[in-house]
């Protein structure tokens, strides 16, 4: 269940500066102060955040055995959001004076640290390793071709695996994915069993239909998992500023 997305908000606010910077140059109508209307830039991140607060409470399973999900992610995410959005807002209007020089010096290094562990505590895989720099990292398509447990890291880049046309030992294949800066795209047969163990900073995760993300983010997902399975896919991933996207084909 999505409302508001961030590129809707975005996409909403320029169309409206956009029509603004027109109709004040070709002096139209109304004497439009094209320099105020920046002054509600917060609206985006605050809209964005009231979507990411609506969505960290959401049902899950099927039509037996709902319940509603908590995405502590999301909720931090879209409290901090909400929040930076409220004070710029204030301050543009002169509402109130709120010193945010210290908040973002505290920030980014918070978050740096957490990149870094997440980074350190990468899972040692016995199996081949898969590295690309600025590119990225492409298996499978309309050949057939044996997966194995394996490693993979991307540095501005994405990897991109599809296992619909894969040969899938039986037992347990675990796949260690790192990325920097970039996406994962995994795309899986109807049957397999799935389970997602990972963290997410700066990004989002999503594993057929459940979704997780937010600034700082860690969840485990399973999919068609069963008290005993044939064959299992285990996915342990660390995703900086990017996303993992595992869907059926």
């Amino acid at each position: 269940m999505r409302f508001i997305s961030g590129r809707i908000a975005i996409g909403v606010f320029l169309l409206i500066l956009a029509v603004a910077f027109l109709l004040n140059n070709l002096g139209i109508g109304i004497d439009i102060n094209v320099g105020s209307i920046w002054d509600w830039w917060p609206v985006i991140p605050l809209i964005i955040g009231l979507n990411w607060l609506a969505l960290s409470f959401r049902p899950v399973g099927g039509d037996t055995g709902r319940r509603v999900f908590f995405s502590w992610g999301q909720f931090i995410t879209g409290l901090l959001l909400v929040a930076v959005g409220v004070i710029y807002i204030g301050r543009n209007l002169n509402l109130f004076e709120v010193d945010m020089i210290r908040f973002w010096n505290i920030f980014w290094p918070v978050v740096l640290i957490l990149v870094a562990i997440s980074l350190i505590r990468g899972s040692a895989v016995a199996g081949r390793g898969h590295t690309a720099f600025m590119g990225g990292i492409e298996q499978g398509g309309k050949s057939p071709w044996k997966l194995e447990s394996g490693s993979y890291f991307a540095f501005m880049g994405g990897i991109d695996l599809d296992l619909t046309t894969a040969e899938i030992p039986l037992g347990e294949t675990l796949l260690d994915i790192s990325v920097v800066m970039g996406g994962v795209d995994i795309k899986i047969p109807r049957d397999l069993a799935v389970v997602y163990e990972g963290t997410v900073v700066m990004g989002g995760v999503s594993l057929a239909g459940q979704e997780d993300g937010g600034i700082f983010t860690g969840r485990r997902m399973e999919h068609n998992v069963k008290e005993h399975n044939e064959r299992l896919l285990r996915v342990t991933g660390r995703v900086i500023m990017g996303g993992v996207d595992i869907k059926e084909g």
